[in-house]
């Protein structure tokens, strides 16, 4: 057995190389030497061959390669492989009946919490509450897992060349939501064929009773915090499920029921965002390669704006407006010469308000 604290040196100082082959590894199980050195060549191409191979050995000797018995081909370590898949999202697609075994035992450990109440035995009863932290713990680490891998499978049928057949295409995705969506969904039915639901319910109802009859018996505060505690997994799980089994049908749902035409745009815009969710913005964009990379494309038609003949006309009419002018004072004198002329009471009023406009 390796050094932990060399082998997780060697896993801070060769990061890049490991995670290339723990991308490698979901093609090929068993990887030999010369595969190898051609990932350390890929992550370091500015390095000798003298210096890859000092690479390959100090993997080997960190115990992140193992050698097989009675051949000389290497593979990772599985602790390594399953610690760099959970950091890098690259997990494959659980099976539901792991789930659903998961989530029976739950029912097992519940009634053994019940029977450590009513015997008033305290160490069956923090025995079956350690079990339900570690199961409701599994069970959460193994939704998150497998909600990554759905995402990565309609990621990459959606990045797929479209010049294949869509059967081909979406078949993973077809075939996961045959054999893994269907089965959680029914398994999470709130209904009465429902067990996730309706497990999670007894345990967390019994978790809360033990803890009032701890509290009125007086227990160590210790037990009743423990019992606290798992309740509180065990309300967060029901959330955590509905939202996992939501993320799952809509995102492999739309792809069952309408296989979409995708071009290279699409592709490669599907690529992109698979890397982001994996690694983040910053890495995705700040090395950009022929896969990663967008593609461009440019406008060729021009086009221009042309004023209608309504338009034209108010324009040419505002633009020969010539005003008239209105001399006040000539009219006002012509009002009074016309008073003087006339001196009776219906030109006065004439003449005043001529007076006035003066």
């Amino acid at each position: 057995m390796a050094n932990p604290r060399s082998l997780v040196y060697a896993l801070y100082t060769h990061w890049d190389t490991v995670e290339l082959l723990v991308r490698l590894s979901r093609e090929f199980a068993v990887l030999t030497s010369d595969q190898v050195l051609n990932g350390i060549a890929k992550v370091s191409g500015q390095r000798d061959a003298e210096t890859q191979g000092a690479v390959l050995r100090a993997l080997v000797n960190a115990d992140i390669l193992q050698t097989l018995p009675r051949s000389s081909d290497l593979q990772l370590n599985a602790y390594v492989l399953e610690f760099v898949r959970g950091l890098t999202r690259e997990h494959e697609l659980g099976l539901a009946a792991v789930l659903q075994a998961r989530v029976a035992a739950i029912r097992e450990a519940t009634e053994a919490l019940n029977e450590g109440m009513l015997g008033s035995d305290m160490d069956r009863v923090r025995g079956a509450a350690n079990k339900l932290a570690e199961l409701f713990r599994q069970i959460s680490l193994q939704l998150d897992q497998d909600r990554h891998a759905l995402f990565e499978l309609a990621e990459n049928a959606k990045s797929a060349d479209s010049s294949m057949p869509i059967s081909q295409r979406y078949r993973r995705v077809l075939e996961a939501y045959e054999q893994y969506v269907e089965p959680m969904n029914q398994m999470m039915d709130t209904g009465p064929q429902g067990t996730f639901y309706r497990y999670l319910e007894d345990a967390e109802r019994a978790l809360d009773q033990g803890r009032e009859r701890l509290s009125v018996q007086g227990a160590l505060y210790s037990h009743r915090l423990q019992l606290r505690q798992v309740a509180h997994q065990a309300k967060e799980l029901r959330r955590f499920g509905r939202l996992v089994a939501q993320q799952c049908a809509d995102t492999l749902l739309p792809l069952r029921e309408e296989l979409r035409q995708h071009n290279a745009l699409t592709s490669a815009i599907s690529l992109l965002l698979g890397q982001v969710r994996k690694r983040g913005l910053r890495s995705a964009l700040s090395r950009p390669t022929e896969d990663t990379a967008l593609p461009v494309w440019r406008n060729e038609r021009g086009f221009k704006l042309q004023l209608g003949d309504e338009v034209r006309a108010v324009m040419a009419a505002a633009r020969q407006y010539q005003p008239q002018a209105v001399v006040l004072a000539l009219l006002a004198r012509a009002g009074i010469e016309v008073a003087q002329r006339c001196p009776d009471s219906q030109a006065a009023p004439a003449a005043s308000a001529s007076a006035s406009l003066g």
